[in-house]
């Protein structure tokens, strides 16, 4: 590390009080170079996951199951450990906060927002998409996918469920909002951090919108925006807060509710 880099560091970890308003002054009085280097590090942790979703999801859709899953593993195992390592390296001390407790009521906030979500998500699949003749194409794209990553079993589709909706919805959630969103907010306002990282958030969704509905239909892109305005809501909870308890909730039900859904399409493949 350099020298400005290990000085900077010095210096952050000499706050008394770690208060925000002090991390912030300190953080937009860095020379060029280091804000240089914080807004790479931003810029590369919102680019990084639609590539990888680029390679494994589409560029390697027509490869071998084993490929595709060492692609999507390699991919996710660099996101997600790319904020641990850049905070360790350049901030370690920094992000320590003192954070608020989380009230019953930003729980059930956080559970009646999920639940709405999906709702939401069935009623336009049921009463939108099938009667739109939109269903059968989607199905058969979805059955490709999920055959793609080796799912042909009911317990192996369920164990990819429990995963997302436990394990990888909270690392997105400390990805896009413990890292991206926080890191914006301290160079940003925290409505521009709330709206760019939501922004980031939905890009790689698009991606697999695009795939499922084509790349030229309305839908894909008004669910993306469905997705960023989540994305919103979420870095808001956490802002309330700064845990990542209630968000991760809320996408943890959102993401169930998407597996079930998926489960109703692909149902006869699996055995």
């Amino acid at each position: 590390m350099n020298e400005d880099a290990n000085t900077q560091g010095a210096d952050l970890e000499t706050l008394s009080s770690n208060s925000p308003d002090a991390e912030i002054r300190l953080l937009r009085s860095r020379t060029p170079p280091a804000i240089l280097t914080d807004w790479a590090a931003i810029v590369f942790a919102m680019v990084l996951p639609t590539i990888v979703t680029l390679v494994y999801f589409l560029w390697l859709k027509d490869a071998e199951s084993s490929l595709q899953q060492s692609a999507m593993g390699i991919g996710k195992v660099i996101q997600f450990g790319f904020p641990f390592v850049w905070v360790w390296l350049w901030y370690r001390g920094t992000f320590r906060k003192t954070a608020q407790p989380v009230s019953g009521g930003q729980i059930g906030f956080a559970i009646g927002f999920g639940l709405a979500v999906v709702a939401v998500m069935f009623l336009l699949f049921f009463f939108a998409i099938e009667p739109a003749g939109l269903a059968d194409g989607l199905t058969e794209l979805v059955k490709e996918k999920v055959g793609g990553l080796g799912i042909d079993a009911v317990w192996k589709y369920v164990a990819l469920g429990v995963f997302y909706s436990l394990c990888h919805a909270f690392l997105e959630e400390y990805y896009w909002r413990w890292f991206v969103f926080d890191y914006l907010k301290k160079v940003t306002s925290t409505l521009t951090a709330n709206i760019v990282s939501s922004l980031g958030f939905m890009a790689h969704h698009v991606i697999v919108l695009g795939y499922f509905f084509g790349w030229t239909s309305p839908l894909a892109y008004a669910l993306s925006l469905c997705i960023a305005v989540g994305g919103m809501v979420w870095a808001w909870q956490y802002d309330r807060t700064d845990r990542l308890v209630a968000p991760w909730i809320s996408h943890m039900i959102v993401d169930a509710g998407i597996f079930t859904l998926g489960y109703f399409l692909i149902r006869d493949l699996l055995i």
